[in-house]
């Protein structure tokens, strides 16, 4: 196309120049030669002023399209300036929370290793006296063989929704082995580790094993929260609880993943320093549960204001209390509708959990109470983590399900 505009101009401007000589010769001005003489230079001439004028608009492209170059030029600068100093407060980021999780690391090694020396070898004392039944020192050296050889287990159990069934938390729960292997009854060695004054021992080494799973499922970006079962001894004794808070403030960013456990003889038995220790982790974003509620008679507001979120009823308890019209949380038996009791808690900003559910009967009376999660042997049993616990496939359709044995 530029081409047949160059010709139809080079056309116009021969016209231009014939139709002068012409009309220089016609009108007599000058004789023939020098007509087309002066035609010809006419069309110079005019070649000449269409040549200066092409290269000034061509001038005029050129200089644009340098000024917008530079303005590109000056953009794609700043644009780099700006990822660069994105890059530098990567990295600096990337330091410091790799410094944080090396600190973190080291902090648990030194945990494990200070667990190990309190606890001591077979036959040594703690800080209680040996008991001096024959059997009570057998549990109690056994309990303490375990721990000191780091035998200890955990055990989760699903919580799920109601009534869809899927699993949104795990309860965890500690069990020990002795030398050959064999799993020590729960109520024996508990009962045991309290005599033997080593159940901030047994509440540590739980907190290790669920914070070292939150990571592993954190680390894929797979969501799950665990309830983490804490002794009323280990909230209230002030030798072992700064430690505790310690290891808890390294973690803090799984405030969101661990939720504290206490029964509900605990929490009405704490003491001022349990208040006070129960406070200090709520300040650090992390939650509370309280579970084996033998009574209905509950201090909503109380609990809601020392962090409680989560309460646990057993499910055949919550159905007598309502069938035998107790009064609950301060109302008047029959005062609140069956539907209106997980709201109820909700408007404290506690979420009502019915455990202990072990048959398709009790789920119906209780989906019938509106509550939104359910656990017990019904949706499955207690059962030990794998050491490849983790799966890529969820069992149940949920996002949150961690591999266990059998």
């Amino acid at each position: 196309m530029p081409r047949a505009s160059d010709i139809l101009i080079l056309l116009t401007y021969i016209t231009i120049a014939g139709v002068a000589a012409i009309g220089f010769e016609f009108f007599g001005l000058m004789p023939t030669l020098n007509a087309w003489m002066m035609g010809a230079i006419v069309f110079i001439v005019a070649g000449m002023a269409h040549s200066a004028a092409a290269r000034g608009q061509e001038r005029r492209v050129l200089e644009t399209e340098i000024h917008e170059l530079k303005a590109a030029n000056l953009a794609l600068a700043e644009e780099f300036e700006a990822a660069q100093a994105r890059i530098d407060e990567i990295a600096d980021e990337l330091r410091t929370e790799s410094v944080e999780r090396d600190n973190a690391l080291v902090h648990e090694v030194k945990v494990l290793e200070d667990l190990v020396r309190r606890v001591g070898p077979a036959g040594t004392q703690t800080r209680t006296e040996t008991a001096t039944v024959s059997t009570a020192r057998t549990d109690i050296e056994t309990v303490r063989e375990a721990l000191a050889a780091n035998r200890v287990d955990l055990y989760l159990q699903p919580v799920v929704t109601l009534p869809q069934r899927r699993t949104a938390f795990y309860e965890s729960y500690t069990r020990l082995r002795d030398a050959t292997g064999r799993i020590l009854a729960p109520g024996a060695f508990m009962s045991a580790a309290e005599e033997a004054g080593l159940m901030a021992e047994v509440d540590n080494l739980l907190l290790f094993r669920c914070v070292q799973i939150v990571r592993r499922l954190t680390g894929q970006d797979r969501k799950v929260a665990i309830f983490c079962n804490v002794s009323l001894n280990s909230l209230s004794d002030e030798t072992f609880f700064p430690e505790f808070l310690d290891f808890i403030r390294q973690n803090k960013d799984l405030s969101g993943s661990l939720i504290f456990e206490i029964s509900q003889k605990a929490f009405e038995e704490r003491d001022a320093i349990a208040a006070r220790n129960m406070a200090r982790m709520a300040d650090f974003g992390f939650r509370f549960s309280i579970d084996q509620i033998a009574h209905v008679e509950l201090d909503l507001t109380e609990m809601e204001r020392a962090g409680v979120r989560f309460a646990k009823i057993g499910g055949r308890r919550l159905l007598d209390a309502i069938d035998n019209y107790e009064s609950i949380a301060g109302y008047e038996a029959g005062a609140i509708a069956t539907e209106d009791l997980a709201g109820l808690f909700g408007r404290h900003g506690i979420e009502l959990i019915v455990d202990k559910i072990e048959d398709e009967a009790t789920v119906v009376e209780v989906l019938e109470m509106d509550v939104a999660y359910g656990q017990g042997h019904l949706f499955g049993e207690p059962r030990p983590v794998r050491d490849d616990m983790l799966e890529t496939t969820p069992r149940d359709g949920g996002s949150n399900v961690i591999q266990m044995s059998a």
